[in-house]
């Protein structure tokens, strides 16, 4: 009999086995719920990231179908443009002159968003005004008179 009870017992697993089996699973499946996890993550941060792109870009066409921009600061969120959609989300517009070229404002949209706005997506563009500007001596009709006046005095 003795042969036989050692064939039963080589054809199963120790208690031993099966508990460090269940170890190696059990790290296996935790490293894969951290890997999902992460995964996660960086698919809602990418999603944060392509809304603060998108909002900032709408700004930006809203500042450049409008007047040409005012110097100076504003702020605000998108409860006005997009009542209860992004309540996370807060814009700031600087405007500053150029300091080479009169008619031409750099205007810079700035997105702040995340955990207590932490994150920050900004966009920069250069806007020139479209009116002409005023040419002392052109735009004035005494100015041309004036010009027409020195020409006919010099025989011209």
């Amino acid at each position: 009999m003795t042969p036989m009870r050692s064939m039963t017992a080589a054809r199963g697993f120790t208690l031993l086995e099966v508990m460090i089996a269940v170890a190696f699973v059990g790290i296996a499946m935790l490293a894969l719920l951290t890997l999902h996890n992460s995964n996660l993550e960086s698919v809602m941060r990418a999603e944060q990231l392509s809304r603060a792109a998108m909002l900032a870009q709408a700004m930006m066409t809203r500042a450049e179908a409008g007047q040409f921009p005012d110097l100076g600061v504003s702020q605000g969120n998108f409860n006005q443009l997009y009542p209860g959609l992004y309540p996370d989300f807060h814009w700031r517009q600087e405007v500053d002159p150029s300091p080479l070229f009169p008619d031409i404002r750099r205007v810079e949209i700035d997105i702040f968003y995340g955990p207590g706005l932490s994150h920050k997506f900004d966009v920069v563009e250069f806007m020139h005004d479209p009116t002409p500007p005023s040419i002392p001596g052109l735009n004035n009709p005494a100015g041309n008179q004036g010009a027409n006046d020195d020409a006919q005095s010099q025989g011209f």
